[in-house]
């Protein structure tokens, strides 16, 4: 038993010691540290960079490139989606995501739910022309796409509409930027 303490001692030592760096370094030896990298980059390996979306808003990324805005545009009024008199850069505003406003637009557009209501549930955001019937988010807290569908339209699986609009606007930007 005496033996075995003895091993975990020493391992337990020798790791303590080792994860010191050396002190007794020649100049050369110090002027390379210095200018190498350091073994750990937060921008390169930040495992948070997976999951993260793009960081313009729906807006920016609309006036950043012209054409997707407008094929975009074109491609919705041509399915009927957003009105003739319209413009896209204009009904995403406020999102925060550009697949977020085009859900929301298909979404409003299939389930016939006004497009204002749903803008100011997502967002956060009450739009100036809206209507009394519209129920705003509480607290004043955005929310998600399946809930402010729940909210509006409680009789529909709110759950499939939002996951199949957010596809469908995923394509259309894929479709768009091409």
């Amino acid at each position: 038993m005496r033996h075995y303490s003895f091993v975990y001692f020493s391992a337990a030592l020798c790791f303590f010691l080792g994860s010191f760096p050396g002190s007794a370094q020649d100049s050369k030896d110090a002027a390379s540290a210095s200018q190498s990298a350091p073994w750990y980059n937060p921008k390169k390996y930040n495992p948070a960079k997976l999951f993260k979306r793009d960081p313009k808003s729906a807006n920016d990324q609309l006036a950043s490139n012209g054409d997707l805005e407008a094929k975009l545009t074109h491609q919705l009024q041509v399915q009927e989606i957003l009105p003739q008199d319209k413009n896209l850069q204009d009904a995403c505003s406020v999102f925060k995501y550009l697949d977020d406003c085009i859900a929301s637009l298909r979404v409003s557009h299939s389930l016939q739910i006004d497009f204002s209501c749903l803008k100011w549930d997502v967002t956060g955001v009450k739009p100036k022309p809206v209507a009394d019937t519209c129920a705003g988010p509480s607290g004043g807290k955005a929310m998600g796409l399946a809930r402010s569908i729940d909210l509006l339209k409680p009789d529909s699986d709110a759950k499939t509409e939002a996951k199949e609009a957010l596809r469908r606007a995923r394509q259309d930007i894929k479709d768009a930027s091409e």
